[in-house]
């Protein structure tokens, strides 16, 4: 697969978004650094801190799409594997920061390889008629 080179830009600019995203979650979950600050404890992004187990797995996905993109291997599973991820953070965005650069940066890139990686997701969506066995 030959891929035009905005869709190489997006995939090591939103690799690179997500593996800051994983070593800052990854230092805070271990020695307590916080790179883009402590969140109070009664904000969401706090209570989603705070519940360890779901933000180590948040982050280890993350790590796991990152490096699939940067390193190109399988980038069509990265991008999979962020894409909850990256809806999620979109919203976040647009509700409780505000943030519509962020938002449209996120969800440009996420576009773009969607679009980029689509043959690779078609059979997931391809028409399967539910048939019951003939019967002899």
């Amino acid at each position: 697969m030959k891929l035009k080179l905005y869709e190489t830009i997006a995939r090591y600019l939103l690799g690179i978004i997500y593996l800051f995203g994983a070593v800052d979650g990854f230092l805070s979950i271990f020695f307590g650094i916080y790179i883009t600050g402590n969140p109070a404890e009664c904000s969401f992004l706090g209570i989603l801190k705070h519940t360890l187990f779901f933000w180590a797995f948040m982050k280890s996905i993350q790590l796991i799409g990152a490096i699939s993109l940067l390193s190109n291997y399988k980038p069509a599973l990265g991008v999979a594997l962020l894409t909850p991820i990256s809806s999620v953070l979109c919203l976040f965005y647009f509700f409780v920061l505000n943030w519509y650069y962020a938002l449209t940066v996120v969800a440009v890139l996420n576009l773009v390889l969607l679009r980029a990686y689509w043959p690779s997701y078609r059979a997931l969506f391809a028409d399967y008629p539910m048939r019951a066995p003939k019967q002899a």
